[in-house]
């Protein structure tokens, strides 16, 4: 039994050098086979290789298929391979081979696949590599049908996979270049420039030192505490965007995009996605369709163009322009002008410098402005409440309703009401209202001074407060109230006329 074993191990040995033959010894150095069926994928080869080169300097290059692929630094000048073979069909695992190389620019690596892989029916086979590398070294690696997981490099990069999920870590140095086709991609703690572009799955960042540049279509985006610049891309994919140490620039569509914690610029253009900004500590810029926007401390400039969006913002230190279709414009607490255009929406701003507004089929709502106000609107009310400069207002179908105006008041409607009241004492601010088919209605101060010219068809006038009239008639009234001086002119076409004591 003893020579029948003995015979039997030579025999193994010579098939072991037979199926290792292929390889060559300059080229790997094979540490342990096996033909063990236990495995799960019913592997029935199975090889190690291992390979230390010397590295002079320059860069190492890595071109792997089929399997996983994991890059480690360590110091030294030493290039480690350490591959792992395996397949379903031993002729094929006999061929695969690891050819690791030194040049006079670096190191290369490569695995080569037998030609038969391709028509190879359903074999399986797979390299999984891990290779070490000096942190200095310069890397290229290219990985498809595989996980690749790299870490540790102080030396500029360019990772390629093209079918398996990516990860990159603790990175110092250099730029990096972070490129994948069908899997996720998922970096962390890497300084210095960063480039990253996928087309089928989502990138995750966290803690980018470098300019952050990504590219993606049909996922997610998500960037964590990125130091400088960001720039994204996206087209089919959520973004979010938190801590940000220099300026954003997001560009996607059929996706939602939520920027916060800014500390420059957010430049927004989105599609079909709603937008959410908040603690931006540059200006904001906007433009959206089919989604809406929310902007939460700005303390620059905010600017939103935008087709059927609803637009609310807060805190706003700069100055607000927002042009809109059918959606609504809320706005609260703006430290700068405001101008606002839309059609089919209502307006509302509450404490904000000077607003002036144009609308269609929406009502118009502005309390506490510091500043004039100039309203031009259509088919929807107007109030405005609290306005410490000049009011004019240009509106039909409608009621206009002016109350606590500091400056000269001037108003013109069609078909709707006009109400005001609440003047503010102080110099001589001038009135002047027309409309047609309903009413006029003016509430002035008991120790007013004002020049009256009051006109209307189909309606009458009537005056709680004494007018030394100069000429008056059923349908006019001309004269002054108190000291007169200042300019109160009233005209209405079918409808009455009333001025009332405050």
């Amino acid at each position: 039994m003893s020579r029948i074993n003995n015979i039997t191990r030579a025999i193994f040995a010579l098939l072991f050098l037979l199926f290792v033959a292929p390889l060559r010894a300059d080229e790997v150095r094979v540490v342990s086979s096996s033909s063990s069926t236990a495995r799960a994928s019913d592997d029935q080869f199975e090889l190690k290789v291992s390979k230390d080169l010397h590295f002079g300097g320059g860069r190492v290059t890595i071109d792997h298929r089929f399997g996983d692929l994991n890059v480690r630094t360590q110091s030294g000048s030493t290039v480690s391979v350490r591959a792992f073979i395996r397949s379903s069909h031993p002729d094929i695992g006999k061929s695969i081979r690891i050819v690791a190389e030194e040049e006079g620019n670096g190191v290369s690596i490569k695995t080569i696949f037998p030609e038969i892989h391709i028509h190879g029916g359903h074999v399986s086979y797979s390299v999984d590599m891990t290779v070490t590398i000096p942190p200095n070294a310069q890397l290229t690696a290219k990985n498809q049908f595989g996980e690749t997981d790299i870490r540790g490099l102080r030396a500029s990069s360019i990772i390629d996979n093209r079918q398996g999920s990516i990860t990159f870590a603790d990175a110092r140095g250099g730029s990096h270049s972070v490129s994948n086709a069908f899997g996720g991609i998922d970096i962390v703690d890497v300084d210095g420039d960063l480039t990253v572009n996928n087309s089928n799955g989502a990138i995750t960042v966290n803690n980018a030192g470098g300019r952050l540049t990504i590219t993606n279509r049909f996922g997610s985006v998500t960037v964590d505490d990125a130091k400088r610049d960001v720039t994204i891309g996206n087209a089919n994919g959520a973004i979010t965007a938190l801590d940000i140490g220099g300026s954003l620039k997001v560009t996607n569509a059929f996706g939602n995009v939520k920027a916060g914690t800014v500390n420059g610029t957010a430049d927004i253009t989105t599609t079909n996605a709603k937008v959410d900004l908040a603690n931006i500590q540059g200006s904001a810029i906007v433009k959206n369709s089919f989604g809406s926007v929310v902007a939460q401390s700005v303390k620059g400039s905010f600017t939103a163009d935008c087709e059927n969006s609803k637009v609310d913002a807060a805190n706003i230190g700069g100055n607000v322009k927002i042009d809109t279709a059918f959606g609504g414009v809320t706005l609260q607490n703006v430290g700068g002008l405001v101008d606002i255009t839309t059609s089919n929406g209502n307006i509302k701003v509450m404490d904000s410098g000077a607003f002036t507004a144009e609308t269609r089929f929406g009502s118009v709502r502005a309390e506490r402005i510091r500043g004039s106000a100039d309203i031009k609107g259509s088919n929807g009310g107007i109030t405005l409440q609290e306005i410490s400069g000049d009011v004019k207002v240009r509106t039909s179908f409608g009621a206009a309703f002016i109350s606590g105006a500091n400056g000269a008041i001037d108003v013109q409607n069609d078909n709707g009401a006009i109400s005001v009241e609440r003047l503010r004492a102080g110099g001589c601010k001038p009135i002047v209202l027309r409309t047609s088919f309903s009413s006029i209605r003016v509430t002035l101060p008991e120790n007013a001074g004002y020049s009256v010219n009051a006109r209307t068809s189909f309606g009458h006038i009537r005056s709680a407060l004494p007018v030394t009239t100069t000429s008056a008639g059923d349908d006019s009234l001309v004269g002054t109230i108190g000291r007169g001086g200042c300019r109160l002119e009233l005209s209405n076409s079918n409808g009455s006329i009333t001025i009332e004591r405050e």
